[in-house]
């Protein structure tokens, strides 16, 4: 859940290049051709991300 309550996304992705090899990282934005696998994962309720202005990300809140 995101600080104003609602659920929120955190997208981790892996893609295979054409020469075989990886590249993964957190997924912003994509287009797809011609297929996609997804897996999602829910997470326990007691994480929550907060904002973090002062570093200017959403962390896992542990308190």
């Amino acid at each position: 859940m995101g600080d104003d309550g609602q659920p929120s996304l955190h997208v981790h992705a892996v893609v295979g290049l054409s020469d075989g090899s990886t590249r993964g990282g957190h997924l912003l934005n994509a287009v797809v051709k011609p297929t996609l696998e997804v897996t999602i994962v829910e997470t326990p309720a007691h994480l929550r991300r907060r904002k973090r202005p002062e570093l200017g990300v959403a962390l896992i809140d542990l308190g």
